[in-house]
């Protein structure tokens, strides 16, 4: 449903001197910065060139990100025609698909699909009744330059021209920004350059309430996959908004050409589009990928949205990624006008924070796109994978708005309020570490070091266990971060060591085993860098670090040796080889950092021995009910605890539960042995999968 409210008017002010800001294009990341702005006291001026409401081309496709943003600022109530949706279905080319829904702890769990013509419409009105101040029908000329940046920028409405004044400019102008051009932030390179396409379809039967994106898709010779996709998403009432997205500049001229076999395609194969009936014209737009940080803006000029190159590399999601750089702007730009005065506004501080809060997602396809094509064809390569290594990269690149941040394992306890501040702290200089030594090389891996605000819904990881013992001896040592960041690093290698197999062996011709070759270099990069950081810590701890790859290994050869096709296994080795780098080598190493005795750093490694093979337990009771942590698409179910393998597993996790909390008996008492005697029982009845389910344990 279109919003039947009447067009936003349009006023020319008394004054048109003294803005605080002046924002170029009303579009959702425009809206947004005009909106925080306003409720900030500034006073800020939103331009459009189109009349509203008007729409554009774009999938309409909202993610959760996007959901909670549009809550706080009050206008989910106003999105009359807002389609609710679950998650996300991936279906690649020859590989089937696979559903990934969102958790839903806080009653914001779900995207939505909004017309643009609504959505649009209903943000700018959100931003007036704020107090900002809107010119539809206008068009931002030129910036107004000088010493030391921007300082305003020309308007023309209404048949006359205006020279705006301004401390601030926030360029919201979409993928051809022209500001961003003039003032010299556009990449010089095409290859940054995509196009996608876009059209609306009623009478389609069946619509599943799931965002459904096609990857990749071939070109009209049906012989060369390029780097796209497609998209089906569910509007309401039998309508989806279906369409093609290329990132490939030379291809650009058979974008509608894409489109055109796509949607012949879904009507020969697919029965939903039997009787389905285009409901307009095809509309097309330009897609950039050239997020940079260095590019986000110059003293004066802001970026945010499609113009600083906000899309998605993989699936052309943007709108979510432009509210939030709204937000960010505005608040730089308050920040700066309350310390600094009237001067332009210095945008390092948001480029900054910007590229912190993204780090990881888009410079796979920033650096190239020979980077996004390799990306792509490792997730071809092991999309019906489900080890760890590919399961976590499919959910990093394809569905990063419901991965929780860092090493999936099991949500941690929330802390004592002094521990958790701590905590928070020091997980937050890791993850700079570890951002740091992945970012240029595997850059994907960068959103396995994130942090949540609060700690909610933080991983229990080996850094954290390494942190927390290093709280039982109450000292800080200046090594704690760097070797965190280490057994993190090295439970990140063994998964990747996990994910390779030995190839089948043929005599005719093989497809490039893209998967075991990614496997085997990720891994090797990872003990690498693991290494790296352990030796800061001298010959001592790299022993330490050594001895338990050691181990790590032997337990793995045993697995492999006694049934190469399983990842499942109950011997002692097995599981002291599960437990020593994730749990054993984190206590051990935060005790001595911690400056623990002897005996409690030996009861911190035993506890850390005995908790390791609790979860490795624990592991096989969600194979058995058929989850998996680590991303796997089967739906969770109900395991009966009279059966004897259930009753058995369960019998074994409380035995080694009892022993680990025995262990903490010689560590002093306080916040962090609560904490590690918490810990001891994996989520068991009902631990958690992937998406956030419960898996029962009847």
């Amino acid at each position: 449903m279109v919003t039947s409210d009447p067009p936003i008017p349009a006023m020319v002010p008394d004054r048109l001197d003294g803005f605080d800001a002046v924002v170029v294009g009303a579009g959702p990341g425009g809206a947004a910065a005009a909106y925080r702005l306003a409720v900030l006291g500034r006073r800020v001026l939103l331009i459009d060139r189109r009349e509203f409401p008007r729409d554009k081309c774009c999938g309409d496709g909202l993610t959760r990100s996007a959901v909670r943003l549009l809550a706080e600022m009050g206008v989910l109530d106003e999105l009359t025609g807002a389609q609710r949706v679950d998650g996300v279905r991936i279906r690649m080319r020859g590989r089937g698909g696979r559903d990934f829904h969102y958790e839903d702890p806080d009653g914001t769990g779900y995207g939505m699909v909004v017309p643009r013509l609504e959505l649009d419409a209903v943000l700018c009105r959100r931003a007036v009744r704020a107090g900002a101040v809107l010119w539809t029908g206008a068009r931002a000329t030129r910036l107004l330059g000088g010493a030391g940046g921007v300082h305003g920028v020309q308007v023309e409405y209404e048949g006359r021209r205006f020279a705006l004044r301004t401390p601030a400019v926030v360029a919201a102008d979409g993928a051809s920004s022209r500001l961003a051009h003039q003032a010299g932030l556009r990449s010089p390179d095409r290859e940054w350059t995509g196009f996608a396409a876009r059209g609306y379809f009623t009478q389609v039967a069946d619509l599943d309430e799931l965002l459904e994106i096609h990857l990749p898709l071939a070109d009209v010779t049906d012989r060369r996959v390029l780097p796209s996709y497609g998209w089906v998403f569910p509007v309401g009432d039998g309508t989806a908004n279906v369409g093609v997205g290329l990132f490939d500049p030379t291809h650009r001229e058979n974008v509608r050409l894409l489109y055109e076999r796509f949607v012949a395609e879904l009507a020969t194969t697919d029965h939903r589009f039997r009787a389905a009936r285009p409901a307009g014209p095809m509309t097309g737009a330009p897609l950039r990928l050239d997020f940079d940080p260095s590019r986000c803006g110059v003293p004066g000029l802001l970026l945010v949205g499609d113009a600083a190159g906000l899309v998605s590399p993989f699936t052309g999601e943007g709108i979510s990624f432009a509210l939030e750089s709204g937000l960010l702007a505005a608040d730089r730009i308050d920040t700066a006008l309350r310390r600094a005065g009237a001067g332009p506004v210095d945008p390092a501080p948001y480029a900054r924070q910007l590229a912190a809060r993204q780090s990881g997602y888009f410079e796979t396809g920033r650096y190239s796109v020979r980077r996004y094509l390799l990306a792509w064809r490792v997730l071809d390569a092991t999309f019906d994978d489900d080890r760890p290594l590919f399961a976590l990269c499919r959910r990093l690149a394809l569905f990063p708005d419901g991965a929780r941040a860092g090493v999936l394992l099991d949500p941690l306890p929330q802390p004592a309020p002094e521990l958790a501040r701590d905590l928070r702290r020091d997980l937050l200089a890791v993850g700079e570490l570890l951002a740091g030594c992945v970012r240029d090389d595997w850059p994907m891996f960068v959103r396995l070091a994130g942090v949540d605000e609060d700690l909610s819904t933080l991983s229990l990881r080996p850094a954290v266990l390494l942190l927390v013992a290093a709280a039982v001896g109450g000292r800080e040592h200046p090594l704690r971060h760097a070797l965190a960041a280490a057994v993190d690093l090295g439970l990140l290698a063994g998964l990747a060591v996990d994910s390779a197999r030995e190839e089948a062996r043929s005599t005719g011709p093989r497809p490039t085993p893209w998967g075991n070759r990614f496997a085997v270099l990720v891994a090797d990069f990872l003990l690498a860098r693991a290494y790296e950081f352990a030796a800061q810590g001298g010959g001592p701890v790299v022993a330490e670090f050594a001895e338990a790859l050691t181990v790590a290994c032997e337990g793995r050869a045993l697995e492999l040796r006694d049934d190469p096709s399983s990842d499942g296994g109950a011997g002692g080795a097995v599981l002291a080889g599960r437990a020593a780098i994730a749990f054993e080598l984190p206590c051990r190493l935060g005790g001595r950092l911690g400056g623990a005795r002897v005996p409690v750093v030996n009861a911190l490694a035993a506890y850390g021995r005995e908790v390791g093979a609790a979860y490795a337990l624990g592991e096989q009771l969600r194979e058995l009910a058929g989850a998996s942590r680590w991303g796997g698409s089967a739906q969770p179910g109900a395991v009966a605890r009279d059966d004897p393998r259930v009753a058995g597993l369960l019998g074994l996790v409380a035995e080694h539960a009892q022993r680990a909390r025995e262990a903490l008996r010689v560590v002093p008492a306080g916040p962090a042995r609560e904490l590690l005697a918490r810990l001891a029982t994996p989520g068991l009845p009902g631990p958690v999968d992937p998406d956030g389910r419960v898996m029962s344990v009847t």
